[in-house]
This record gives C-alpha cells, structure tokens and sequence, in this order.
C-alpha cells in the first residue's frame, strides 16, 4: 500500500517538483499551496508523513505546524534555507536544505516514517488510535477532539504520575496563563464521559486536588 504525503509549499512549481521525487508506486502525493488547503487535506486524509517548504513568506510555519499537530500525528519534515534559523516550537522529523533537495528530501521522509513510534497507545482496557485521534474502551469507540486527544495523550503517556495543572495548560492550550484552568476541568469532564464505565466515580483519570491530574490503569 502506498504511504500518503502531504506536501505544503506556497510555490506550485516547486510544490510539482518536490512531487515528482517520489516513487508513484510507493507514495500518494497530496499537493498544499495554503495553510488552509493543508488543513483540509490533514481533516479528510490518513497521512504518513507531511511535507513544509518553509522558505515561504506567506506560510506561518509556527502556526501551522501547531494546527496540523491538532490533526495528524503525521512526522513533518521541513525544507528550509542553508543555516536558517528553526522555531524551537515547531517539531520535526528533520530539515532538508534548499536548493539542495533533490533524492535527500525522499530519504529523509523515509527516515522520519520508519521512526515512527507506534500508532497506537493502550493502557489497560483503553486504547487510543493516535492517528485517527479515537478511544477505544472495551467494544465502544469514542472521537477524540482535538485537545481531548492531547490532553488523555499526555496523561495516558505519564501514567502513574501526577501531572501539574501549569503543565497540562502549558502542553494542550500552549500558554502560561493559568489564572483560570475551568477550561481544563471542563475538558477533563468531557474526557471522562469516554474513559471512565462510571464518570462520576473515575477509576482512570484521577483528580489531585489543588495539584493537577493523574491517569492510572
């Protein structure tokens, strides 16, 4: 089967160049010209890995990259100029050079699919498919929003340990502001209606009162 790529580049010249490195037989190519178009084809697309020409004035690659985050666990992978400086917010899979892109940004992408951790995390009873953003508990499949799904992730992947209500606000809404976290605790209701067989009663996501939150198997 073939891997889908998604390739954002503002150019759609070079966008049908990068295209035309890939093995048709091996790869199906989904082509990005804005951060909206990009965004439609994370929605509606199981993808493999992501594609961003960064050297474009007009794609905020920050923004972006936080917006198909909320999407696709897909790894990016960035094409960028000689020595150009990165934002450390955005996490990638690699940097390929311009000009010089040619058979490197193939093997690169390669390199970031066969790194990929598993596509799915299970803890006891609950299994969430981290590509397709669901929660499976027992025979009953649950959608996962998108800060649901980074917010049972982070919990889930820490499991047995507390998690401070500064880091769950810092790591699934991206701020320091933590003067009102009703937000979390309306999201961790929500959340439990899916994790938890009696969300009254959790057995799973457990509140450390004035702390932050636990998730236990």
């Amino acid at each position: 089967m073939a891997s889908t790529v998604l390739i954002i580049a503002n150019d759609k010249n070079l966008s049908k160049t990068y295209a035309g490195l890939f093995n048709k037989k091996e790869f199906a190519i989904f082509s990005a010209h804005s951060g909206r178009q990009a965004l439609s084809h994370a929605k509606s697309n199981h993808l493999d890995a992501i594609v961003v020409d960064v050297t474009s004035q007009r794609l905020n690659a920050k923004t972006l990259w936080r917006r198909l985050h909320g999407e696709s666990s897909a790894p990016v992978v960035l094409i960028a100029m000689p020595n150009a400086k990165i934002d450390s917010a955005i996490k990638h899979a690699g940097v390929v050079p311009r000009p010089l892109v040619s058979k490197r940004l193939v093997a690169r992408v390669k390199a970031a699919m066969d790194a990929r951790p598993p596509r799915v995390l299970t803890l006891g009873t609950l299994t969430v498919d981290l590509e397709k953003h669901k929660l499976t508990r027992g025979n009953k499949m649950f959608p996962l929003t998108p800060k649901e799904f980074v917010l049972l992730k982070l919990l889930m992947t820490r499991a047995g340990q507390m998690v401070t209500r500064k880091t769950i606000i810092k790591e699934v809404w991206e701020t320091d502001y933590t003067g009102d976290t009703r937000t979390l605790d309306v999201h961790m209701r929500w959340l439990r209606e899916k994790v938890e067989e009696s969300p009254s009663k959790p057995e799973h996501l457990l509140t450390m009162r004035g702390q932050g939150y636990k998730f236990v198997v």
